[in-house]
């Protein structure tokens, strides 16, 4: 997890280290704190999309729409593993390790990119 995947605005790229620090802190966790830190990932990541959400709202970015489905998307699948995950823990293991990071990489990449051209381009200072 090397990538560099800073967007150059402040409050977005210092959640998104958050979240990394918190993917690499269950990635090499205790079984017994897997679920709880699961949890808090996702509730990091709730925060996060709605921080972003009230800038998208505030400043009426244009691709507001596919964005916020796009939250709905990755926060419904993070919760699928999650409850999964309490079941049969390796369930949960799997998406932790093969997956999120992937998935968080194509996010940014793909979506918030558009909104930091867009926050950039409009002078928004946040």
């Amino acid at each position: 997890m090397s990538d560099n995947l800073d967007l150059d605005i402040k409050v977005i790229d210092t959640m998104h280290h958050e979240f990394l620090a918190l993917l690499n802190e269950i990635k090499s966790c205790k079984p017994s704190e897997f679920i709880t830190l699961f949890e808090n990932m996702i509730e990091h990541t709730k925060d996060h999309f709605s921080v972003e959400e009230e800038i998208m709202g505030v400043h009426d970015f244009y691709n507001k729409q596919e964005h916020f489905n796009e939250h709905t998307v990755l926060l419904e699948e993070m919760q699928y593993f999650y409850e999964k995950s309490k079941q049969v823990p390796a369930f949960g293991k799997s998406y932790i390790h093969q997956y999120a990071y992937d998935k968080f990489k194509r996010h940014i990449l793909n979506i918030d990119s558009q909104l930091a051209m867009f926050i950039k381009k409009s002078n928004i200072i946040l």
